[in-house]
Order: structure tokens, then C-alpha cells, then sequence
């Protein structure tokens, strides 16, 4: 997702992000998120491993 020009500023030492654009993310994640869900209880009901171990594999925490 990327932000429009009117959708974000650059002040100082911080960036501000318009609570539209804000909103619209956690929309789309939420989503995201949902899907993922389903996705994970579909394999788990189905009893398919390999999809329940690449599904889990999308979580690993990042390292840095």
C-alpha cells in the first residue's frame, strides 16, 4: 500500500500519517489477517500439515 502526498508529512523527527490513510491499513490488514485465519483453520480441519506449517512459517518473528 503506498500513501499519496496529501496522506502523509515529514516534521521534524517524526512522520505523520492522516487517520484516512491509517484506517485504510488496518482495514486491509484486518483482512489479511482473516484470511490468513481461515486459511489455517481450513487446513487444520482438513488435516493438512504442509499448508498448516507454511501458514505458521508466515509468523516467525523478523530478526533485527
Amino acid at each position: 500500500m503506498t500513501l499519496s502526498n496529501d496522506e502523509y508529512k515529514i516534521e521534524g523527527n517524526g512522520i505523520w500519517i492522516s487517520k484516512d490513510a491509517l484506517e485504510s491499513w488496518r482495514k486491509h490488514y484486518t483482512l489479511v489477517a482473516e484470511h490468513k485465519k481461515d486459511c489455517l483453520l481450513q487446513g487444520l480441519y482438513l488435516g493438512k500439515a504442509d499448508v498448516l506449517i507454511d501458514l505458521l512459517k508466515m509468523f516467525e518473528p523478523l530478526e533485527g
